[in-house]
């Protein structure tokens, strides 16, 4: 909204990050409500996360279809405080511990990163300290580089008959906590889906990016058509698939048909042919499409026919 973005202006810079122990004793509260889950995490200076929290809105949005943006604002609203104080809760920090607040800006439903930029410019006002305003896209690319999520990539050792290749260590940290520029991103984030070279921070070139659907969207698309009802349907349609045989269909791998040659020797992505190839497949297999949604309003009734209902309290009785 209008007065989000009057109060983000409003914001002092952000002084120079300091070096040493200093840099240790910073305390961030990071906020994130970009799409439907609210989060807030509390990460030191030396990039080690003391605590996170996030309320999910699985369940919120089964019912459409797909993240409803004003049901996801109207969720975020209701639990933005709450995430945001178990958050220092869990951290032991004081709001007035705090060195800054860092808060999603972009890209995002605008009336969800409303909700976490008008929390984020409160607590910068009641404690004057300094508002970091955070590329969505960018901190996916970034955070994978702080140590704490650093130390998940290091080699699992593997028992000696098991043939699993493993990936050599990422490069070190440089000095101040700095990646090793340059790298490449593959980036797949619910909506988007693309390949990024970064040289520095906020200096970052897009390779390639989805003509259509992002990964992320075909998968939720894709489990709708067999019927899965959960958002996002991308980790149940997995655990089918685990249990699948790969080589029952053929499906087409994207772009490996296209007569572009322009399309074929750049970096894009693209998934609706394969989401069409996997609907052709299902049409004949599937009852017509009005004749499903029949079918769950049908089992969403008996489901709640099935609630117990509320008993009505008795009266109480005065005593004899």
């Amino acid at each position: 909204g209008g007065e989000a973005g009057g109060g983000q202006a409003a914001a002092r810079v952000v002084p120079p990050v300091p070096e040493g122990a200093g840099r240790r004793e910073m305390l961030v509260l990071g906020i994130e409500s970009s799409c439907d889950d609210t989060g807030a995490a509390v990460v030191r200076g030396d990039g080690t996360v003391l605590a996170e929290a996030i309320a999910s809105q699985v369940g919120v949005h089964e019912e459409w279809g797909g993240v409803v943006p004003k049901l996801a604002q109207q969720s975020h609203r209701a639990a933005i405080d709450g995430t945001v104080a178990e958050a220092l809760r869990r951290a032991a920090v004081s709001p007035a511990d705090l060195s800054a607040v860092a808060v999603t800006v972009g890209p995002g439903l605008a009336l969800c990163l409303d909700v976490g930029v008008r929390k984020a410019l409160s607590l910068c006002r009641e404690h004057r300290i300094p508002l970091v305003r955070v590329h969505h896209m960018e901190a996916h690319a970034l955070v994978t580089w702080l140590p704490s999520c650093h130390a998940h990539h290091a080699p699992r050792p593997h028992p000696p008959s098991a043939s699993v290749p493993q990936a050599p260590p990422p490069p070190p940290l440089l000095s101040g906590l700095l990646p090793p520029f340059p790298f490449l991103t593959l980036l797949v984030s619910g909506g988007h889906n693309m390949l990024v070279l970064s040289r520095a921070v906020g200096d970052h070139t897009v390779l390639g990016s989805t003509l259509d659907d992002s990964i992320g969207e075909a998968f939720d698309k894709t489990a709708r058509l067999l019927g899965i009802e959960a958002i996002p349907g991308g980790p149940p349609l997995e655990r089918l698939a685990a249990s699948g045989d790969p080589r029952a269909y053929a499906l087409p791998r994207p772009l490996s048909r296209t007569r572009d040659e322009a399309l074929r020797s750049n970096c894009d992505f693209s998934y609706a042919g394969l989401k069409s190839a996997v609907r052709m497949l299902l049409e004949p297999q599937q009852p017509p499409k009005k004749q499903r949604k029949q079918q769950r309003k049908q089992q969403q009734g008996q489901g709640q026919q099935q609630q117990p209902q509320p008993q009505q309290q008795q009266p109480e009785q005065p005593p004899p």
